[in-house]
């Protein structure tokens, strides 16, 4: 055509074209009509949809209609500017569009478009939606009134596109509630017959594509706490694949929308999107919005009884929001699911507790400890459903660890590990009573297990609890999954931690019993039933293999002066040290017991009389060290008896008598450790046997007293005597003192013996009187120091002078310097107390016992006895005249009078005397006499 567009008459034809334009040909009509009265190759009449595609309404061309085609409209703006509505291209427009496929196809030179947008009411597309275009195969110059026509005709054809879109619309929502009235309709049945939570959401889902006619539908668990963590269950329609995007990108706009109600933590609120394509929370799954056709979209709570499962999603085709009577079908749909989520769970928390307690019925006929604990597990993750289970027990020294008693995971049992609390789900078990993570416990596992257990979802744990209601340990689950029905998880391991509380209950009253049986409760050592039973074990299998058994007994050295001085609550803490440093010097298979007292026992297998040896070094080495109590320092010192079956004994118990008299011997010569040897056990049935007379003489009365002179240098008078102990056996004979006082003392016995002493002294007093003979001075009785200590003392010597009639200030208590050194404090306030009471008091031995000069001024004592080791070699030692000068100036000092012992010359007298020793006691003036022999030689005719 080479006519330009200047009729102008092309108004009117275009009015009667729009008038008789109506029905289904409504656009391929006015498009003949407008081609026709432009004169046009070609009219178009297009709509443009958001990927900037166009989809002809009608194409006229050429005097014909055309079929109608989709293109895109690559490199051809609607209009020439954001300010106009249309373009005039008068020449060459194929060739300046290359890329445009409707130019090009129509070889058009002459291009006139002009644009429409239709109202919001129906779209919701910024921009233009439509265009009316007149193309011609030659160039045309004057657009004057053709873009008039086609703007006027543009108006009209918006209007028609318009009522359609609407009629559209209205006969689609019609649609809507019929489909979703019968999905609603179907779910009944569908709740009715599910067997799982899972067949429901599946065929839902499925129901909402076939039915309902959405184009995708999926229905998640929503997490209580975290309204963007949704975790999708199933799911149906073309996007189905691209579930996970989907759901993520949804969660966070629900959790971040300002205009969106969020009530309690976990709940749901019904919301709608009407496209969701724009909406910029969506941005980055536009295409696949666009490719899927997920336009509107609308998610309704799955809720029941207040409580929020989660979600259903259903999206539609169209931009078109859902209205009020068919959101009131969706949400009475979601209820119904809702409602088979319930059910199920209610019939499944039955069945579980149901089983839970079966299952502890079950586990209880394993009652060996672990083993009942392993079965409980296993039930427990049974019951529960759950990939893992454990049992733990708080670590009693780490509060801030615990061990577990039993795990297992995937039906497997695995080994016991120990792991930290602090930031990890137990902790707040242990701070809550209960915790229950929904989703994302894997990140705040305990280290040890963190990289092990990745694949952990969910976690779920409660704390056990002892009768007096303070933890002693959790339980729990874990799950790959997410955690739904948390109530059920929580009123099971309820039923659970009471079968393991009970349980942990009676194994401590049980080990608390085995302990008390077999443990010492001071050290925490094996008892001597312990090591009575493991001896006899030992030594048969020792004999059963030819094997070497050493036996090791262990005596504390004057451990008694801790407790008489420190109290036997420091002394219980010092044999705690002393058990704690004993074992950690031996190795695993040396086995440490205590016997009692201040005894401990050793059992070990050697392989040479040289691991025996360093064995007894590691643990004098032990206590070479002071131990350090309550802030005092202790030095200890052992005794160390060694026994070797075979060579040393034939039975269990012969082994540890041989190793008791070795340790024995080992104390009396002051040996830190010795081995056994035969003629041991000869000495001591000797000692033994001498023991056994002594205290037969206490009795029989082969026991007597002799009395040795004390003389004043100055006038060689009688100043008083020494009661001497002597013992003549009819078969061991005589027994000096040096033997059986310090065998008295060992076996106890030098109580009775003082007592027998005293009670002897002053019987022989009494006798002296009677006869008519005066003792000048007074008697002096060694008292030893336990003898000292005895609380009955006093009463005993008040009631001796009562019964013998003999008054205190005829008798002189001796105590060693050493023996009051062992209690100065008791000492002195004892000795006040004598003082008082009349009695004449010295001290013996001085110069052997280190006192402190503080205590020997305190001490109220009338005599000081220099002891005969200084005084026998004084004339020839010049250190010991120069000891003995310095007692006499001190004793002189603190108003004492001084006694030598072991004068036997009469230069050691002179001596004494130029010296300023007020007295002496020894051969050169008399031997120690018996009584009667004393009396005739000494005591004068009153």
């Amino acid at each position: 055509m080479n006519r330009q567009f200047s009729d102008a008459n092309i108004f009117h034809h275009l009015a009667n074209a729009l008038s008789q334009a109506q029905g289904e040909g409504y656009f391929e009509q006015v498009a003949a009509a407008l081609g026709a009265s432009l004169a046009v190759d070609h009219l178009i009449i297009g709509r443009i949809d958001e990927s900037q595609q166009a989809t002809t309404l009608a194409l006229w061309s050429k005097g014909k209609l055309q079929h109608n085609i989709t293109f895109k409209l690559d490199d051809l703006p609607i209009s020439a500017s954001d300010t106009s509505d249309f373009i005039h291209i008068p020449e060459s427009a194929a060739q300046r569009f290359p890329k445009n496929q409707l130019l090009t196809s129509l070889d058009a030179h002459a291009y006139l478009s002009v644009s429409f947008s239709l109202p919001s009411s129906v779209n919701s597309q910024r921009g233009s939606t439509g265009f009316v275009a007149a193309a011609n195969a030659s160039p045309v110059k004057n657009s004057q009134y053709p873009v008039e026509v086609l703007r006027l005709a543009s108006v009209n054809i918006a209007v028609e596109i318009t009522r359609l879109e609407k009629k559209r619309r209205q006969q689609q929502r019609t649609l809507y509630k019929r489909q979703a009235l019968q999905l609603l309709s179907q779910s009944h049945q569908v709740i009715t017959h599910a067997s799982s939570e899972q067949a429901l959401f599946d065929t839902i889902c499925q129901q909402a594509i076939a039915i309902g006619g959405f184009s995708m539908a999926w229905i998640g668990y929503s997490q209580p706490g975290n309204r963007d963590v949704i975790t999708p269950q199933a799911a149906a329609g073309k996007a189905s694949h691209y579930l996970s995007p989907i759901v993520e990108a949804f969660g966070k706009f629900y959790a971040t929308s300002p205009h969106i109600e969020h009530t309690e933590a976990g709940s749901c609120t019904p919301i709608q999107l009407a496209d969701m394509a724009h909406h910029p929370a969506f941005s980055t799954l536009k295409d696949i919005a666009l490719a899927c056709h997920l336009r509107s979209v609308v998610c309704l709570p799955l809720e029941c009884h207040d409580q929020c499962y989660g979600l259903l999603t259903l999206y539609k085709s169209e931009i078109q929001p859902f209205d009020d009577d068919e959101l009131q079908l969706l949400n009475a749909l979601a209820g119904n699911i809702a409602f088979g989520i319930d059910t199920l769970r209610s019939k499944a928390a039955q069945q579980r507790i149901q089983r839970a307690v079966l299952k502890i019925t079950l586990a209880v006929s394993a009652r060996t400890g672990g083993e009942f604990l392993d079965q409980l597990t296993h039930h427990m993750a049974d019951a529960l459903g759950a990939d893992l289970a454990f049992i733990a027990q708080l670590n009693a020294d780490a509060p801030s660890r615990a061990d577990t008693l039993a795990v297992v995971i995937d039906g497997e049992p695995q080994a016991n590990f120990t792991y930290t609390l602090p930031g990890s789900p137990c902790e707040k078990v242990l701070a809550n009573s209960e915790c229950i993570v929904a989703d994302g416990a894997g990140q705040s596992l305990p280290v040890e297990g963190r990289e092990a257990l990745h694949w952990v979802r969910a976690y779920a744990g409660r704390r056990l609890d002892n009768n007096e209601g303070k933890a002693v340990g959790l339980l729990g689950v874990m799950y790959r999954e997410p955690l739904h029905d948390t109530e059920l998880v929580s009123s099971v391991l309820q039923i659970f931690a009471s079968g393991v509380t009970a349980e942990l209950a009676r194994q401590k009253d049980e080990a608390h019993i085995r302990q008390l049986a077999f443990y010492d409760i001071g050290t925490g050592l094996p008892n001597r039933t312990a090591f009575m039973r493991r001896l006899e074990n030992s030594f048969n299998h020792a004999v059963e293999h030819g094997h070497q058994l050493g036996l090791m007994l262990l005596d504390l050295n004057h451990f008694k002066e801790i407790n008489d001085t420190q109290g036997h609550d420091v002394g219980d803490k010092v044999l705690k040290a002393v058990a704690a440093a004993f074992q950690r010097s031996l190795k695993d298979n040396e086995y440490l017991a205590r016997l009692g007292g201040d005894e401990f026992v050793v059992l070990l297998e050697p392989n040479s009389q040289g691991l025996l040896t360093h064995t007894a070094e590691c643990l004098l080495h032990s206590l070479a060290d002071p131990l350090v109590i309550d802030g005092q320092s202790f030095e200890l010192e052992v005794s160390i008896g060694v026994a070797l079956y075979p060579d040393d004994a034939g039975s269990a118990r012969e082994l540890l008598k041989h190793a008791d008299i070795a340790m024995y011997q080992a104390k009396q010569q002051k040996l830190p450790y010795l081995f056994f040897e035969a003629q041991m056990g000869v000495a001591l049935a000797s000692r033994l046997d001498m023991a056994k007379r002594l205290s037969e003489a206490l009795v029989n009365g082969s026991l007597s007293l002799h009395y040795q002179p004390q003389i004043d240098f100055k006038t060689g008078q009688l100043t008083g005597a020494e009661a001497l102990c002597r013992w003549y056996d009819p078969v061991l004979g005589a027994v000096g003192p040096n033997e059986f006082i310090p065998l008295a003392e060992e076996r106890g016995l030098i109580i009775p013996l003082g007592n027998w002493v005293i009670n002897e002294v002053f019987r022989q007093l009494a006798v002296w009187q009677l006869e008519g003979h005066t003792m000048p001075g007074q008697i002096a009785i060694n008292i030893a120091s336990r003898h000292f200590e005895d609380p009955r003392l006093i009463d005993n010597l008040q009631h001796k002078c009562t019964a013998h009639g003999v008054t205190p200030s005829q008798i002189c208590l001796e105590l060693t310097e050493s023996g009051f050194m062992e209690a100065p404090e008791e000492a002195v306030a004892i000795t006040q107390t004598l003082k008082e009471a009349g009695y004449g008091l010295a001290i013996d031995d001085f110069g052997t016992g280190y006192s402190s000069l503080a205590y020997l001024k305190r001490f109220s004592a009338d005599k000081l006895k220099i002891d005969m080791s200084f005084i026998l070699d004084m004339l020839n030692n010049h250190h010991d005249r120069t000891i003995v000068a310095t007692i006499i100036a001190m004793a002189h000092s603190l108003g004492m009078v001084t006694v030598a012992e072991g004068v036997e010359s009469c230069e050691l007298a002179t001596a004494l005397l130029e010296m300023g020793c007020q007295e002496g006691q020894g051969y050169w003036y008399d031997k120690p006499l018996p009584g009667d022999e004393f009396m005739k030689k000494w005591l004068a005719p009153r």
